[in-house]
């Protein structure tokens, strides 16, 4: 399976009985349907994000990509809990890639995140 961002070959992986992919380059990760949410609950998780964040947003503003399973245009998806979070996510499909940085991000939502939830809901 090739990245969708950077074009090299994904490597399959395990993490707790769910598979994923990871580029090899980039760092960015590929998850099946449902993969990633089975994963968010273990926090320990983020720890497969072994990609670089500054990299990561750097591949992050790459918008225009093909899903690597089915060639769909996948869409730009904003976590509601923490809208920060920029993941693309393929309409037919269900798979989710998240670049270097954004799964770690995703897993761990911090006092921060809560505070600016709170405030935007106030206003």
């Amino acid at each position: 399976m090739k990245c969708p961002k950077c074009d090299y070959e994904m490597k399959p992986n395990q993490y707790k009985g769910v598979e994923y992919d990871q580029c090899k380059n980039c760092g960015g990760l590929w998850f099946d349907a449902l993969e990633a949410e089975e994963l968010v609950e273990n926090k320990s998780a983020a720890d497969i994000d072994t990609g670089d964040a500054k990299d990561g947003a750097k591949m992050n503003k790459k918008r225009e990509i093909n899903c690597p399973t089915c060639s769909v245009r996948m869409l730009p998806v904003h976590d509601i809990e923490q809208p920060h979070i920029q993941l693309e996510a393929c309409p037919t499909c269900h798979g989710t890639f998240f670049d270097a940085g954004e799964f770690k991000d995703f897993c761990e939502e911090t006092f921060l995140d809560r505070v600016k939830i709170w405030f935007a809901q106030r206003h």
